[in-house]
Parts: C-alpha cells; structure tokens; sequence
C-alpha cells in the first residue's frame, strides 16, 4: 500500500474508465500532487510508470498525454472487473462511512474556517468532473480537527472507494454532490444550522451507500472472483516501517502477561528468526520498547521486562519516535471518540440474545480481576469484534492498537478513588445496557467515558511537554 502505488492505480483506473481518454493531458505533476495531497515525487513515481506501461507519454512541451485508446466495450470490461473485484468491500465501506466519518465531518465542517466553502464554487468543473476537488473541500474540513492520524484514514478510503466511484461515466452521485450536498452544507453552515448540517452529511453518505448498491443491482453483472480485494489500512506512513508494528506486537504481548514482568524478551537473532526480520528492525524495535518505558536493555544481559511502577522513570520523553507515538495514541483516542457512538449503536442493535450474551461474557472479565480502569478498552474490543461492518472492524484494530503506546503513561495516571468510581458506573451501565439490549443507552455511557479519557490523555501529553496534542480538536458530548 505504498503511496506511489496507490496513486498509479487511480490514475490507471481514471483512464480504464474513460474519465481520462486519449489525447487529454493529465495535471501537471504539482497539480496532481496538490490534488493526492502527497508529494511531487510520489507523483513523478507514479506517472513514470504509466509511461513504462504505455498509458502515457511525458513532455516537456505538452505534458502528460494519455495514449490508451478505450473503446466503450473495454471501458465497460474494465469497469465491471473493478467493481467485481471489490463488490463485498466497497459495499461493506460504503455502510461503514457514516458509523466511523459521519461524526468527525460535521465536527469538522462546524470548526471549519470560512475560506473552504469557497472552493464549493469550483465543484461546478469540466465534464467529467475531476473528483478530487470536493475530496480536498472536505479534507480541510477534517484537517479542523488537527488529527493527522484521522486524514491518512479519509485518504485510504477515498482512494480505495470514492476516486474510483467519481471516475465512472454518468455517475449520478458527483451531481448530488455538486448541485446538492455541497450548496446546502454551505447553506447550513452560514446559517449556523447545525442540526441541518448533521443530517445534510448523513444523507451524502447515505446516498453514496445507496447509490453503489443500486450500481451492483443494475450494472454490475460480472461474478466477483474468488478472492476479492479487500479494504486494508494501516496507521503508519509507510509499510517500511516494520519495526514500529514489532514494536506494538511485543508490547501487547507484555500487556498480557506473555513476558512476565522481570523476564528477558528473546534474543535480538531468536526474535529476528521468529518475526522474519533482520535484526536491525528488531533492535530498533527494541529501542523504542525502551523509550517507551517498557523495557530496559543491558549488555550481555539482555532486554528486561521493568514493573509497571517503573515505566514512567524510564520513558524517555526527548526521544522523538517515543513523542511522536504517544501522540499517535491521542489521535487514534479522538478518533474513536468521535465514532464510538455511532459505532456502539449499530454494533449493540444488530446483536442477537447469543452475541449479547458474549459481550456480557468478555466484559466480565473487567469484573473478575477487579480492574475497572481497564473498561474502555474492554468496550472498545466488542465493538472491534463484533461490530457488522468489517471496514469498522479493521480500523478499530488499528486503532485500539496504537492506545497501547501510553503504557508508559498508565503509571503517571494515578487510581484515584473519583476516576475508579466512574470507571465503576461505566462498567455497570455497559452491563445493564447489554442484559437489556439497550443500544442507545450502551453508546451515550461509551461516548461520556471516551471523551472524559481523552480530555484526559490530553491535558497529560501537555503536560509531558508535548504540545502537539493541544491541536486535537475534543469534542462536547
């Protein structure tokens, strides 16, 4: 999932589906870079090889000239192979964009600077309309939210899904876009119609979901193969940065028990065996293991596992890969902030007695050993493993992964008596709310308890000298 590679395959299919055809010159590599929101050399990566594989030619001259010729019948080949082979994902996505962005849009747009709904006028563009002009309308409107985090996500899916989709020939959905969505949203928002907003952004994603499924119903007559390809997402940048998923792997595993307190992770050469990676990544994920706090690495000694009453000593807050993954747990916290609600309801209403039963089972657990501060990530995990959209399940896995970078901080954050009484209600109304199926009740505690802990982690990462965390955006229940 490089960038370069993403960026190739949208273009590829850009001019598969005839939105780009021969003889038209695609944008400048700036252009395009301001479009993808990436930089001028992914851009140029990805353009040098639409030319090694004959889609285009460069010149200085004229620029970037398609010269693949698509009649209709091959345009419509390559738009049912696409579609086909991405049928159960992009449907699964398309039910998933209201749950986990529908929130965060209209928490953005409200926070929003005036100067985006300027560009609400340059929607109104040449046939066919270049998608990525309400792609970048609506990036600053999440930008508002100061969650870096957050804008990699509406990236991936607009790319996987929404890019595509814009491209087609008489795609109904860019007119809504551009003769109702858009007009009105700025309507509601000059009018500081709040409500309306709201329910003007649900009705977009709504309408999307509803309009790729009357695609499939319709049009799409090509069998989906046996493997399709599924939505994926990662937090991280780059997929070379392996040693930060070992990093987070090793953690969990010391979270629960698997590396006793006091005992030595394996060797650098058994880890690098056991993981499949050189033994540069697994020290470098060692390092960072240390700089968390979580560990303490000695020569000829090995890398010991400290107690938790040691972390906070040990964290090493001038190291800027430890910073900027606690930071990474923040925003990953403001993004389950802003979609739990939404995510709990539909999770907890599509529950049968069984399932409710299993929920009631795995919170149990909270109960059994007695630690009550451990109820958000308890309520976090049934919605990461039974929510009824797999798009919700993979992000939350990400998501949940990356709250394990405060470890460090868990020592920091004292039990107070206040904070385990609330912990204590929120842990009985989960329950009660489950042995009566009660949805709504369920995702109002989930939304209270996520925004107390992330006022919370906030105002400590400030605290801890690491002011990024000021610009995250925390939302009012």
């Amino acid at each position: 999932m490089e960038l370069r590679q993403i960026v190739y395959d949208v273009i590829k299919t850009q001019i598969q589906f005839g939105a780009y055809k021969a003889g038209d010159i695609l944008p400048t590599m700036e252009n395009a870079a301001g479009n993808f929101l990436v930089s001028l050399d992914t851009v140029r990566a990805a353009y040098l090889r639409l030319q090694r594989e004959g889609y285009v030619t460069l010149s200085q001259n004229i620029g970037t000239m398609v010269i693949k010729d698509y009649n209709k019948q091959e345009v419509e080949l390559h738009v049912q192979h696409f579609f086909s082979h991405r049928k159960h994902a992009l449907i699964d996505l398309s039910k998933s964009l209201r749950p986990l962005l529908g929130h965060a849009q209209w928490i953005g747009l409200k926070n929003a600077p005036v100067e985006i709904y300027k560009s609400i006028e340059q929607l109104e563009s040449h046939n066919p309309l270049p998608p990525f002009t309400a792609f970048n309308h609506i990036m600053q409107a999440y930008a508002s939210l100061g969650n870096e985090l957050l804008l990699r996500l509406v990236w991936q899916i607009f790319m996987f899904y929404e890019a595509p989709f814009f491209s087609m020939p008489e795609n109904p959905w860019r007119l809504f876009v551009v003769r109702d969505y858009s007009l009105s949203s700025l309507d509601h928002w000059l009018r500081k119609d709040w409500n309306a907003l709201r329910e003007s952004i649900y009705e977009a994603q709504d309408s999307l979901s509803l309009t790729l499924s009357q695609l499939y119903e319709r049009r799409i007559t090509a069998p989906p193969p046996q493997q399709e390809i599924p939505f994926t997402w990662s937090c991280y940048k780059k997929a070379s940065q392996i040693c930060y998923s070992l990093a987070m792997d090793l953690l969990i595993s010391i979270c629960r028990g698997q590396y006793p307190v006091n005992t030595l992770l394996p060797s650098l050469e058994k880890l690098s065996t056991e993981r499949n990676v050189s033994v540069s990544t697994v020290r470098r994920a060692l390092s960072l293991l240390n700089g968390v706090g979580a560990t303490r690495s000695s020569q000829r000694i090995g890398t010991r596992v400290l107690p938790l009453h040691e972390t906070a000593q040990n964290c090493n807050l001038t190291s800027p890969a430890v910073r900027k993954r606690l930071l990474d747990m923040a925003q990953s916290l403001q993004i389950l902030t802003l979609s739990c609600k939404a995510v709990s309801e539909i999770t907890v209403a599509s529950l049968d007695t069984a399932g409710l039963q299993k929920c009631k089972n795995e919170l149990s657990s909270v109960k059994s050993r007695q630690q009550y501060e451990l109820v958000t990530y308890a309520a976090l995990e049934l919605l990461e493993r039974f929510a009824p959209y797999q798009a919700i399940r993979t992000v939350y896995g990400e998501l949940m992964q990356q709250l394990f970078w405060g470890y460090a901080l868990r020592s920091m954050w004292q039990k107070k008596d206040d904070r385990m009484q609330f912990y204590l209600s929120c842990f009985e109304s989960f329950t009660s709310a489950l042995d009566e199926a009660d949805a709504a009740l369920f995702s109002d505690k989930l939304e209270e308890l996520l925004i107390h802990e992330f006022r919370f982690a906030v105002g400590n990462l400030v605290k801890l000298g690491i002011f990024e965390a000021e610009r995250l955006l925390i939302p009012d229940l």
